[in-house]
């Protein structure tokens, strides 16, 4: 069993403003077919919130219960529920997941272009931060042009953040913003960008997708981001994947952004939807929904290609008899007095020190949610 390195709900920083929430969700899987359907590995696993300096969480329920815990490439934690091994015609599995979060603001350092270093102060040791992997494989046939355009942007350039501001610029001027387009799929760098000359449409994580290809092209350590804004602003009721897939979601809504390595600040967001500004493409920094929100971590994307793992679970559910119901909700005040005792319980016995999502299911529908339900307002100063 791979274990996270922190264990129970941490005490947060006094010197941080920290908010708790309930996260709730609710999965039912449902054989609507002649046959029994049998549960890959995939449909077990729900994704673990890993504790960080922005986030604590601790489970409160979890049924069934948790059968083993999983380590992705990217370091991404996944528990393993005990699903049966399959479930006949009409029959249906549900779990249920309840989890304690407390959240804060990201604190992010004032930036400036002539405070930042230079592409050679960026440390050897995130070299696998610049790899060719993944989603932006930069050095495929497909996305050459990408690397090459960003070698032009960069030009003789060494300022990695003068570099950034004018990659951030070049896309916000390329790249629009799919206002009319509902549930569609996260899509590869070149379907977002699809010819030097033409421009192109891409939401949040197409276009972060697309300027980590660029960074990581030209040697700037980049990763793609991803997570919860959490405001009872958000909310959707929808079916996708020709009806196999129903959302029920109040609470939260799913965002993915770039992170970015810049000397001497170190890591910092970059928000090509949220917090871009077609006057000051710094915006996307200081104005990034981890500065301004609270953001519910959930999975980092480095060598993974997360398009091609979305249109493989896609494909599957809508060509199975496996319909999924998923109802999820994030409040101020959820769960009793009794239950939260459970969460301590839970994780001594456990040894678990993070929240829980659905592979599957959650992961599934936060890629086509954050299509419909993350409708980023690109502000205009």
């Amino acid at each position: 069993m791979i274990l996270s390195s922190s264990i129970g709900f941490e005490a947060p920083e006094a010197t941080k403003s920290w908010e708790v929430y309930y996260y709730r969700l609710k999965a039912v899987f449902t054989n609507n077919g002649s046959s029994d359907y049998s549960f890959s590995l995939e449909d077990k696993l729900f994704l673990i919130f890993q504790n960080t300096s922005i986030q604590q969480a601790c489970i409160l329920e979890v049924n069934p219960r948790i059968k083993t815990v999983h380590r992705d490439v990217d370091g991404n934690l996944w528990a393993e529920l005990d699903f049966p091994e399959k479930i006949g015609p009409g029959e249906n599995v549900t779990a249920n997941i309840i989890v304690k979060v407390n959240l804060t603001r990201r604190s992010i350092p004032r930036v400036s272009i002539d405070s930042s270093g230079s592409i050679f102060e960026i440390p050897k040791e995130l070299a696998n931060y610049t790899l060719s992997s993944g989603a932006w494989a930069y050095d495929s046939t497909n996305l050459k042009y990408i690397a090459d355009l960003a070698t032009q942007v960069k030009g003789n350039d060494t300022n990695v953040l003068r570099i950034v501001y004018n990659m951030v610029r070049f896309i916000g001027e390329r790249v629009e913003y799919p206002y009319s387009e509902e549930l569609r799929p996260p899509q590869y760098p070149n379907q977002t960008l699809p010819s030097p000359e033409l421009k192109g449409k891409g939401d949040c994580d197409d276009q972060s997708a697309l300027l980590v290809t660029m960074l990581r092209s030209i040697g700037i350590p980049s990763y793609l981001q991803t997570g919860g804004i959490v405001s009872k602003d958000y909310s959707t009721v929808g079916s996708t994947w020709n009806g196999h897939l129903y959302i029920s979601s109040k609470g939260i809504g799913w965002h993915g952004w770039v992170e970015a390595y810049v000397p001497p600040w170190g890591w910092l967001p970059i928000d090509m939807t949220y917090g871009y500004s077609s006057n000051e493409p710094l915006y996307s920094i200081s104005r990034s929904a981890p500065a301004r929100e609270l953001v519910l971590e959930s999975e980092k994307y480095s060598s993974i290609d997360f398009v091609a793992e979305n249109r493989m679970m896609e494909e599957k559910v809508k060509n199975s008899d496996i319909y999924i119901y998923l109802e999820e909700e994030v409040v101020k005040a959820f769960p009793s007095r009794d239950r939260e005792a459970i969460c301590f319980l839970a994780l001594l016995t456990l040894v678990l020190a993070t929240s829980l999502l659905t592979l599957l299911a959650f992961k599934l529908f936060k890629e086509m949610e954050e299509k419909k339900q993350k409708r980023e307002i690109r502000y205009s100063f």
